[in-house]
């Protein structure tokens, strides 16, 4: 019991720091992209802050517009902190198992892919 009320405080502060961060996105904080600002290139998680703000207003086709990779990374980033919750619970390790599995690679594959994409052909 005492570990579901860890990862739940866990998930809480979780939830309170991004609430945080899209407000002040909302207000006009920008966040750069360390990537795109050395290489020049888009990386695969250019436009989620956008994204982000959109899925705050119900935009589904902003989201998407903004980065049509971003509901696998959201599914991909939710995954692993369930898994890591679960393991926490169980054992009492917040941790993600260290092989990788067919949904890592894919998602990681599918990334990579969408990243050259994005910088080859003009959408």
């Amino acid at each position: 019991m005492k570990r579901k009320m860890v990862v739940l405080g866990i998930s809480l502060g979780i939830l309170a720091v991004g609430a945080l961060l899209a407000y002040l996105v909302y207000t006009g904080l920008q966040i750069p992209c360390l990537f795109r600002s050395v290489t020049g290139l888009l990386c695969p998680g250019c436009g989620n802050t956008r994204a982000t703000l959109a899925l705050l207003r119900l935009d589904f086709k902003a989201v998407l517009r903004y980065n049509l990779s971003y509901p696998l990374q959201i599914l991909y980033i939710l995954r692993l902190y369930l898994v890591c919750a679960e393991n926490y619970i169980r054992g009492g390790r917040f941790a993600y198992h260290t092989k990788p599995d067919w949904v890592d690679i894919s998602c990681l594959s599918l990334l990579l892919v969408w990243t050259v994409i994005r910088n080859c052909i003009p959408l």
